[in-house]
């Protein structure tokens, strides 16, 4: 693993809040490349700096400790995450329509950043047990909560529009949910075999499974 050499003190000191998002915004992106390529009980937030070009001792202006800094890693991805799903869908009127353009793009979404899908969403045996400072573990954090929301609400109101549901909407959502997911996540623990392609094994999934739900008769 090799590191830039860190660029000048001065430019670690950021001063106007564009300056320092950008730092920021830096540290996140080294962060995530190394934590995609190595251990990350290995790395250090030093090591993450250099890699970012700055300063050392800049990184602690940011984060308090590696947790801090994975924690908002995967905090500011997920946020991007769903802001992107949430406009794709914006414009859609058909709720089952609206359902497979979420979940399929979902699956677009981290086909295209594998490397956030990796460390959002880590192997077990990669996962660090430690919990964040305020002791409220990613998993049920604002920001995933808000993402999760984003697929009941969306899911919730298609059967809604049916007369007779097949099943709860939130038993469907998890269902869409688990599925869309382990078909990303399942090829890149198996590698060594041969896969179809992965989005066109989500969009018949996706499809497939809506398309029988939609088949039920509609409300009103």
């Amino acid at each position: 693993m090799s590191f830039r050499q860190p660029q000048n003190e001065v430019l670690s000191r950021a001063r106007s809040a564009e300056d320092k998002a950008r730092v920021r915004e830096a540290f996140i992106a080294a962060g995530r490349k190394l934590l995609t390529e190595g251990d990350p009980s290995k790395l250090s937030l030093r090591m993450i700096a250099a890699e970012a070009g700055y300063a050392p001792g800049a990184i602690y202006n940011y984060f308090h400790d590696q947790q801090d800094l994975f924690f908002h890693i995967r905090e500011h991805d997920m946020h991007a995450a769903t802001d992107s799903l949430r406009q794709l869908i914006s414009h859609t009127r058909d709720p089952a329509k609206r359902v497979q353009k979420l979940f399929i793009g979902a699956a677009d979404h981290w086909l295209a950043h594998m490397d956030e899908f990796l460390v959002i969403f880590p192997a077990p045996a990669l996962r660090d047990p430690s919990p964040p400072a305020d002791g409220v573990p990613f998993g049920r954090s604002p920001v995933v909560t808000e993402s999760l929301q984003l697929y009941y609400d969306t899911v919730d109101e298609f059967f809604k529009s049916l007369k007779r549901p097949p099943m709860p909407a939130r038993l469907a959502t998890d269902l869409l949910i688990a599925a869309v997911h382990g078909t990303i996540a399942f090829p890149c623990m198996t590698r060594t075999m041969e896969w179809s392609d992965t989005r066109a094994m989500v969009k018949r999934l996706v499809t497939t499974l809506v398309d029988q739900w939609a088949s039920a008769p509609r409300a009103g």
